[in-house]
C-alpha cells in the first residue's frame, strides 16, 4: 500500500497509523499479531482516537495476545472485536442498539470520553472495569427506578459495583449478577460512572447525581 510514504502518520511507540479512504491503518503490528489493523473512520480523526490506539498498541505489545478472527477484547470498559479481512484485522465495536458489532470506534470513544470527564472533574485516576466483569444488582433496576451505585473494593472478575434502588428489600429480595456491559446497556446513565475508583458511590436525587467517596466501601 503506497499510502504510507504520502500521508503523515500518528506514531504510538514504534507503530504508525495512517488514514486512507474510509479507514485508518496500522503499520508495524504484523510483527506481533501477524496482521495489521484497520478502523473505519466514521468522521473521527487519528488525534481523537489517540487514547484508544495507545491502549491497543500497549495491549498487543505488552500482553502479546494470540489474536484470532472473532476474538472479543475489552477496550477500557467497552467491547471490541477483531474481524479478519485479508492482511488486516478490522476492529469492530459492540453497539447495543444494533444488537451486535459494527465497524468503527465511535461508541467506544464516546464511552471513554464520558468516563474520563467524570474522573477528571473529581481529580481521580480512572479504574476501568472490563466489559464482562461482574456487577451485583437489585433486579428492580430493570423497572427504571433510580439506580444508586456503590463500588466496593473487590478483586476481579468482580467489578466491585453494586447497584440498587430505594425499593430494594433485603428480607424478601436477592441481588443478581450481571456484567458491566449489561448494566451499561440496561441503564445508559450509569456509563459515565463506571471508571470511578473503588470507594465511590453515586446517589440519585431526582435528576441530580451526587458523587461521594465512602471509606466503608473499601472494606474487602
Amino acid at each position: 500500500m503506497g499510502l504510507f510514504n504520502k500521508i503523515k502518520a500518528l506514531k504510538v511507540r514504534d507503530i504508525a497509523f495512517f488514514a486512507d479512504g474510509d479507514y485508518f491503518y496500522s503499520k508495524g503490528l504484523a510483527t506481533s499479531i501477524q496482521k495489521e489493523i484497520k478502523i473505519k473512520k466514521y468522521g473521527l480523526t487519528l488525534e481523537e482516537l489517540n487514547p484508544i490506539l495507545h491502549y491497543l498498541v500497549e495491549f498487543i505489545q505488552d500482553e502479546k495476545p494470540d489474536i484470532k478472527s472473532g476474538n472479543k477484547l475489552t477496550c477500557f470498559s467497552w467491547l471490541i472485536l477483531a474481524h479478519e479481512e485479508g492482511d488486516y484485522f478490522e476492529i469492530l465495536e459492540i453497539v447495543p442498539e444494533k444488537g451486535g458489532f459494527a465497524s468503527g470506534l465511535n461508541h467506544t470513544l464516546h464511552v471513554l470520553e464520558q468516563q474520563l470527564f467524570v474522573c477528571d472533574q473529581l481529580k481521580v485516576e480512572p479504574v476501568f472495569p472490563d466489559f464482562d466483569h461482574i456487577v451485583m444488582i437489585d433486579p428492580l433496576i430493570r423497572s427504571g427506578l433510580p439506580a444508586h451505585l456503590f463500588r466496593w473494593n473487590r478483586a476481579t472478575p468482580d467489578s466491585g459495583w453494586m447497584v440498587m434502588t430505594d425499593n430494594f428489600d433485603e428480607e424478601t429480595m436477592a441481588f443478581e449478577e450481571i456484567t458491566v456491559g449489561q448494566l451499561m446497556t440496561y441503564r445508559p446513565e450509569t456509563v459515565k460512572f463506571m471508571a470511578l475508583p473503588y470507594g465511590f458511590k453515586v446517589i440519585w436525587d431526582g435528576n441530580d447525581a451526587k458523587i461521594a467517596f465512602d471509606n466503608n466501601l473499601m472494606e474487602a
